[in-house]
C-alpha cells in the first residue's frame, strides 16, 4: 500500500502542476490577444466616410443632415477658388513642390509666422511673388486654393504643356 500511496500521491502533485501550467498558458494566449488586437479606428467630423461600411455611412447622413445648413453657409466660399484657377496661369509661374517631405505654408515670410497649411510632395503650385531676399516664396496650392509663403529653394519649374 505504500507504494499506491507515493504513486497516488506523485500523480496528483503532476496533475496539479498540469493544470496550472495549462492554465497559465491558456491565460497569456488570451491576454496576448487582448493587447494585440488593434483598437478602432477614431473617426473625427472632417473625415470622409469610408466606402465599406455602408450602414455607418447611412448613419452618418441621417445624422449629419441637421448640419447641412451650415455646409451650404460653407459651400460659397468654394465658389470664388474656381474664379482664382484660371488666374494662376496669367499672374504666376507654375511650380512643384521639390522637397520629399513637403513644407509648411505661413502667413508672412517669417520663420515666426502662424502655420495656414502644408503642402505636400510633387503637389503642383503657383508660384505668386518672391520676398526682397529672395528667401521666401508666396504660393497658391492649385488643388485647394490655399494662399501663404513658403521657404525658397524647394519648388522646380513646370511646364506648362505637361498639365
Amino acid at each position: 500500500m505504500r507504494q499506491s500511496n507515493i504513486v497516488r500521491a506523485l500523480s496528483g502533485f503532476l496533475l496539479a502542476i498540469a493544470l496550472i501550467v495549462g492554465g497559465g498558458y491558456l491565460t497569456t494566449q488570451f491576454v496576448i490577444a487582448k493587447f494585440t488586437e488593434l483598437p478602432p479606428r477614431p473617426t473625427f467630423p472632417n473625415d470622409k466616410p469610408s466606402p465599406n461600411p455602408a450602414t455607418s455611412a447611412a448613419a452618418k447622413t441621417v445624422t449629419n443632415q441637421p448640419k447641412t445648413s451650415p455646409a451650404v453657409a460653407v459651400s460659397p466660399s468654394p465658389t470664388p477658388t474656381p474664379s482664382t484657377t484660371p488666374s494662376p496661369k496669367s499672374d504666376g509661374n507654375v511650380a512643384r513642390i521639390a522637397l520629399g517631405e513637403g513644407l509648411n505654408v505661413r502667413e508672412n515670410p517669417s520663420v515666426e509666422a502662424g502655420r495656414v497649411g502644408g503642402v505636400d510632395y510633387n503637389e503642383v503650385v503657383v508660384v505668386l511673388e518672391t520676398s526682397p531676399d529672395q528667401e521666401w516664396q508666396k504660393i497658391r496650392v492649385e488643388k485647394s486654393g490655399l494662399e501663404g509663403w513658403i521657404k525658397s529653394g524647394y519648388t522646380e519649374p513646370v511646364s506648362q504643356t505637361a498639365e
